[in-house]
Parts: C-alpha cells; sequence; structure tokens
C-alpha cells in the first residue's frame, strides 16, 4: 500500500506493480483530469492546493507553502521544472550522513530512466516568452551563464497555467504518468481517502485504515488496507505527522525536524516595451552565474489574476501597476537555505510548521534582489520593485548600490515577500540510526 500519489509514492507504486506485486495506492485528495483544468486559477487553487493554497511556515515571518492535495500531488500543480539532485549535495550526503551509496554518479541511471519517462527537455523557444528574452538580454550584458529550464513538458503549447492544472496533459505530472502506469500494471487506485491509522502486527507496519469521502452519496467509509509493505509518501509535512501519529519511526528524535524549505523571492521591472508576461510557461528561464553561493534565478510570469495579489500596492497605485502589467516583467530566485524549522502535529490532527529565517538566509535574500535588479538594469528596465517592505522601488543602479551596501544590515525576515515550494528534511535518511529516521 503507497500513500500518496505524488513524485515519491507514484514512482514507487509504478515500479512495484510492474514487477508483479499487487499495489494500492491510497490519496487524500481528488482524482482531476484535463477536463478539470480550466484555466481558471483562484477555482482551480480552491480544487487542486491543501488548505485552497493557505498553508504557512510560520516563525520571524510568515512563508506560504503551497501543496498539492489531488491526484499527482503537488506535481500536479508545480511548473515542471526537472532538475537532478547536484553532485554536491549527494556528495554531503555521503560525507554527513554515511549515504555512501547515494554519492555522485550513483544516481545516473535512475535520472536517466525518469526523464525519458517524463519527457524532460529544455524548454522551447516558441513557449519561453518575452520575460526570457529580457533576462537573456541582461544576463549576457553582464556576462552570466543563462538557458532555458528543463521540463517534463514534451508537446507544451505555452497556455502559462502550469501550476493550476495542465489543461492539455503535456506536461507529466505523475497524474498524467507514473499513477496511469501503475493502473496499466493492475494497481488500485482510491482517491478522496486520508488514512487514519497505520495498521501494527508486532514491531511492524502491517497496512492503513483511512477514511473515504466524496463518493455519490456523499457518505464517510472506512477503508482497511492490509499489506506486505506500508509506503509513506505524504511529503515532508504530513508524513511526519502521520509517523508522531502512530508511534512510528521515531526512536532518533528527528522526525519532524530539520526542516528546510529552499525560500523563494521575485521582483518586478517596468520597461517601455510591451512584455505580456503571462504569454507564455510560468517558469522555463534561469540564470545560472549564482549557483555557488547558493542563489538560484528562475522564472517568467504567474496569470495575471495571481500576478496582480503580488503587486504590492493598493489603491490608485495598485490600477496603475494593474493598467501597465503588460509591461512589467516578473523573475524569480530561490536560496539553499541555512535556515531549520521543524513540523509538528497540531491540535486538529494537522502539520503545524515553524520555521525562523536566520540573518545569514536574509542577507542571501537581499544579495540576490541585488543581482536580479542589475540583470533587469542591463536590460533596459526604467524602474525595479523588489518583493521587499523596504527598498521598494530602484531607479538606478545607485539604487542598486545601496540596497547592496545598506540592505543587509537593515532587512529582517518580515521585510521580505517569501513563498517557498521545496519542502525537505523532515524524515531524513541515514546510516545512523540514532540521528536518521529512514
Amino acid at each position: 500500500v503507497v500513500v500518496g500519489t505524488g513524485a515519491g509514492g507514484a514512482p514507487v507504486a509504478a515500479r512495484l506493480a510492474a514487477r508483479g506485486h499487487a499495489v494500492v495506492m491510497v490519496e487524500e485528495g481528488g482524482d482531476y483530469t484535463r477536463a478539470d483544468f480550466v484555466g481558471r486559477p483562484l477555482e482551480l487553487q480552491r480544487k487542486l492546493y491543501r488548505d485552497g493554497g493557505l498553508t504557512f511556515a510560520l516563525g520571524n515571518t510568515v512563508i506560504p507553502l503551497p501543496l498539492g492535495r489531488t491526484v499527482g500531488g503537488t506535481t500536479t500543480i508545480n511548473s515542471g521544472t526537472c532538475y537532478r539532485t547536484p553532485p554536491d549535495v549527494q556528495r554531503r550526503w555521503a560525507l554527513e550522513h554515511g549515504l555512501r551509496s547515494l554519492g555522485p554518479g550513483s544516481l545516473d541511471a535512475h535520472f536517466e530512466r525518469v526523464e525519458s519517462l517524463l519527457g524532460v527537455a529544455p524548454t522551447s523557444p516558441e513557449t519561453l516568452g518575452e520575460i526570457a528574452k529580457v533576462i537573456a538580454r541582461g544576463a549576457d550584458a553582464l556576462g552570466y551563464r543563462h538557458g532555458p529550464l528543463l521540463r517534463n513538458a514534451p508537446g507544451c503549447d505555452g497556455q502559462a497555467v502550469c501550476c493550476f492544472g495542465c489543461p492539455t496533459d503535456a506536461k507529466r505530472s505523475t497524474n498524467v504518468s507514473y499513477v496511469p502506469l501503475a493502473l496499466q500494471h493492475g494497481a488500485m487506485l482510491f482517491h478522496h481517502a486520508r488514512v487514519a491509522r497505520v495498521l501494527r502486527e508486532g514491531s511492524r507496519a502491517a497496512g492503513v485504515e483511512a477514511v473515504a469521502t466524496g463518493g455519490a452519496d456523499g457518505v464517510r467509509r472506512r477503508l482497511v488496507v492490509r499489506a506486505r509493505a506500508v509506503v509513506l509518501a505524504c511529503g515532508t509535512l504530513h508524513t511526519p505527522v502521520v509517523l508522531l501519529e502512530n508511534d512510528l519511526a521515531t526512536s532518533s528524535g528527528e522526525v519532524g525536524k530539520n526542516l528546510s524549505i529552499h525560500p523563494a523571492g521575485y521582483a518586478f521591472a517596468k520597461f517601455r516595451e510591451p512584455i505580456r508576461g503571462w504569454s507564455g510557461v510560468p517558469q522555463g528561464y534561469a540564470i545560472e552565474e549564482q549557483e555557488h553561493l547558493g542563489i538560484r534565478f528562475e522564472g517568467a510570469f504567474p496569470p495575471p489574476a495571481i500576478a496582480a495579489a503580488a503587486l504590492g500596492t493598493i489603491g490608485p497605485a495598485w490600477t496603475r501597476d494593474l493598467e501597465e502589467l503588460d509591461t512589467l516583467a516578473n523573475f524569480g530566485f530561490m536560496v539553499s537555505d541555512t535556515s531549520r524549522g521543524r513540523v509538528t502535529r497540531g491540535a486538529d490532527g494537522h502539520p503545524s510548521v515553524r520555521y525562523r529565517l536566520n540573518d545569514a538566509d536574509v542577507r542571501t535574500v537581499v544579495r540576490a534582489q541585488a543581482e536580479l535588479a542589475r540583470v533587469f538594469f542591463a536590460a533596459g528596465a526604467e524602474e525595479v520593485r523588489p518583493g521587499m517592505s523596504i527598498f521598494t522601488r530602484l531607479r538606478s543602479l545607485a539604487d542598486v548600490e545601496v540596497l547592496e551596501r545598506e540592505g543587509p544590515d537593515r532587512a529582517r525576515a518580515h521585510h521580505l515577500a517569501l513563498s517557498a515550494y521545496h519542502p525537505l528534511g523532515t524524515c531524513r535518511m541515514g546510516s545512523d540510526p540514532r540521528r536518521s529516521v529512514v
């Protein structure tokens, strides 16, 4: 039995079913198809996102953590970017956690198989849109390495609603790749079913008990699956809650700890020429120059309904910004954080996420904002508007220099407009059972 049908659970289910095992997938969310993915972001956010997209990490600032609650998990609502685990991360796994069999190069054959199945390839020029041209122009002027992102979307036509379910099934999220593959090999899928308990026989997990809803009659039903093996693939926030609820794998005391999230920021830039940033994939281009500093620049533009909420202005100023939306470019970045948080089981049974952004990561975000501003100005921007509540308007390189000089001392976590899309670490793997969950 595999709990969760996202990036973790679905490939496991497909692989086991292909080998002849009887496999049952249990998914809390609904089973939606391209007929449901109608391109209306706010409607689909309520339908496909956990808590309607209102999942947060709380600490010295509030950081949204959007998660999918649907067959396909968060892969159904992400942008389709596909990066291999970097060699330096694998090296750290081997050196710091004793995972010597997972060092650099060890996963290459697996990466190749997955990339082949998902059709991973560089974003096509036809779907990149004008923002990619802006970023390329600025990066070239500064001598920065840049290029299209690798995505799992062969045949993409650039409708820019990847994060709300792909309306053409071009994006090969697990709901259209690994889940159907598992079903073809005889696996079963129960959706709208939330696991309430892991069954045990002595010291081993022997199945799950779930509460299923969403049938034509709306009646809640009890679902019991007995199994030789239980795979919990409920994501970084919910897997530790299931383990804590059932007192499983808790001997190290590490369940729910070691949370990192790759905090992400953004900036808008005003240009004279039309950009129409919503015409193209929402995340198709990257600047690779600063990766050694733990900064990865990627992005394009969200749909107008979402972009309008991120403009950071109110009243007449917001109206003016919205009227000029076609001349605004938006690009983003994420940082490899040294901050750590924790997931615990809240009073309502749902994850309670605590995360404090430390001063070093605040300074990295400020540096990333300054670098992004330099790229925009090198591309010909009239003004750059960082996602911050200080230094909100940069009108020249002199303003960027002020940000670089004063920002690291003045900026605090709550001054930064952040979100995060890569929660990880709460059930970490290692060779020492005293320091590891797996």
